[in-house]
């Protein structure tokens, strides 16, 4: 295995050295942002239990909802926007434009859902101690949405250490300093959403000094419609709003049908598996604009070869780390306690579709840097309604495996779908 990524980087051009020395950086910052998000994680469960967890992460199953759609798909097209120097220099007021459009739309979302937290909460979970949990979640909306645009905007410009800090380290590990602040001046349930609201908005204070910083002035003039940048953006939008509901969809649905303590189990499987996604996220954190440059300039080789190369470097890392948590499986999840072992098998079934996706490649970000995000969006909603029909299918059935295989299904479709399309439309090869 170490001969292998040793033969992939003696043949690395400058960018793909590049994505290799940015993924690095990232994958510290990632590797510090899951690892506040376990201590977090560990805090509850070692002192409220399993249960706890299941309403916290229920609750964030909302906020992470109403955040993507608060962000309007603009923290992605910011991306493709900015990665060239010239609407940089020239364009920062568009930034500011569409930063308060968001900002405003999701205060909006914020009102309705404070309004409609009956429905929410009684008709639909039928779980009245679910209420102040959500409350501090849906506080906490705003900010969120604030920091994401920031991120997009430096991720664009290549600030990608800033970036991974942002969307990765800074919301779970400055939670985790806050409910342990909190939890010293008084032991409460409530102080875990409470620190989770202080550290989103400390973290959008942050966002916000650096992305001015980086731009050197604020203004809002600007040569391009901000409304025509918001259309632009939806299709985006709802694309990221469909990965955001198949990573949470299951959660919301055992909400549904099972108890706060399964949900919580379930939860920490999910995590743990999600370390399988080191990889293609700190890869993608530096390919996004580059590939939207070489794409926009038609240098289509080096685009071929960039794509190829991001491929193999992300399936060998995943497998390496599928590999880990198969293993030791079992002793990862009794970190956590007892009871969590019993989401065993849920765990292998993610962590092997999260193996299998890293084969086909960074389709979605490949589809949405070269103007395919319609398409993409195509294969997105079916894939959705399919996560949608086999959660309402198995969960009942099989509780957190049968979410876990719905999940894994509409994932390899999702992302294999993808993989055909830019092959047989685009004649590009994502696959290893």
């Amino acid at each position: 295995m170490r001969d292998k990524i040793s033969k992939i980087l003696k043949k690395s051009d400058q960018d793909q050295k590049e994505i290799i020395k940015k993924g690095i950086f990232f994958m510290g910052f990632r590797a510090t942002g899951i690892l506040g998000g376990y201590l977090f994680t560990l805090y509850i469960t070692n002192n409220y239990g399993a249960s706890l967890n299941g309403l916290v992460v229920l609750s964030f199953s909302i906020f992470m909802f109403a955040t993507i759609i608060g962000r309007l798909g603009i923290d992605v097209n910011l991306i493709k926007f900015y990665s060239t120097e010239k609407n940089w220099e020239e364009n920062p007021g568009l930034f500011y434009r569409v930063l308060l459009k968001s900002f405003l739309f999701s205060s909006f979302l914020v009102a309705i859902l404070y309004l409609s937290r009956d429905f929410v909460i009684i008709n639909l979970f039928d779980k009245p101690q679910l209420k102040p949990y959500y409350f501090w979640a849906v506080l906490s909306i705003p900010g969120w949405v604030i920091t994401m645009l920031c991120a997009g905007v430096l991720r664009a410009k290549g600030y990608n250490n800033w970036f991974a800090f942002f969307i990765n380290t800074g919301r779970f590990s400055l939670a985790f300093i806050f409910v342990c602040i909190l939890g010293w001046i008084e032991m409460n349930p409530i102080n875990v959403m409470i620190a989770h609201l202080y550290g989103i908005y400390v973290l959008t204070l942050i966002a916000l000094i650096v992305t001015v910083k980086k731009f050197k002035r604020v203004s809002f003039k600007s040569e391009i419609n901000s409304w025509a940048f918001l259309k632009e953006s939806f299709p985006m939008m709802l694309s990221s709003t469909i990965m955001i509901f198949l990573g949470w969809m299951d959660t919301f649905i055992l909400g549904i049908y099972e108890t706060d303590e399964s949900i919580g189990i379930y939860n920490v499987a999910l995590k743990l598996a999600l370390v399988t996604s080191f990889s293609i996220e700190a890869i993608n954190s530096s390919l996004a604009p580059k590939i939207a440059n070489l794409y926009l300039n038609d240098l289509r080789e080096k685009f071929l070869n960039l794509v190829k190369f991001s491929t193999r470097l992300n399936f060998i890392l995943t497998l390496l780390i599928v590999t880990v948590l198969v293993i030791f499986n079992q002793w990862f999840l009794g970190i956590f306690g007892e009871e969590f072992k019993a989401g065993s098998i849920a765990l292998i079934i993610l962590c092997s579709i999260h193996l299998i996706n890293s084969s086909v490649g960074s389709v979605g970000i490949i589809m949405q840097m070269t103007g395919k995000q319609k398409q993409y969006q195509y294969i997105a909603i079916i894939s959705l309604c399919i996560n949608l029909l086999l959660n309402f299918i198995l969960i009942p059935k099989y509780g957190i495996n049968g979410a876990a295989i719905a999940t894994a299904v509409s994932l390899s479709v999702w992302n294999v779908s993808g993989c055909v399309y830019l092959k047989r439309k685009e004649n590009i090869k994502t696959y290893l």
